[in-house]
């Protein structure tokens, strides 16, 4: 098991092992195309950052087949999640409603 499968294991004990790959693929993807390496609340704080800023998650959906961009966007989910006590409430909030969107125009 490699640091993302692990890392979402920890968060996530309940997955199965084909989603449990599946989400550890589209981290790495993530983390790549940010050029962090293995740093989950880094890239989770940049993709944060963006989404406010822009008011949109295109950056994480721009590339990919349509399950792909669902499965980042489920991925970003989790992370935010995960580190929600660096997150305000409002862009918790926020970001949950960008999400919905994003996921709306996938389909």
């Amino acid at each position: 098991m490699d640091n993302y499968s692990a890392f979402i294991k920890q968060f996530r004990p309940e997955l199965a092992n084909k989603t449990l790959n599946q989400y550890s693929k589209q981290l790495r993807y993530l983390s790549d195309a940010y050029g962090l390496g293995f740093n989950p609340l880094q890239l989770t704080l940049d993709i944060i950052d963006i989404a406010i800023n822009e008011l949109n998650v295109k950056h994480i959906t721009l590339q990919g087949l349509p399950y792909e961009k669902n499965l980042r966007l489920a991925v970003f989910r989790n992370l935010i999640n995960i580190f929600n006590n660096y997150i305000t409430p409002k862009d918790y909030e926020t970001l949950d409603s960008l999400i919905l969107e994003a996921k709306i125009k996938n389909f």
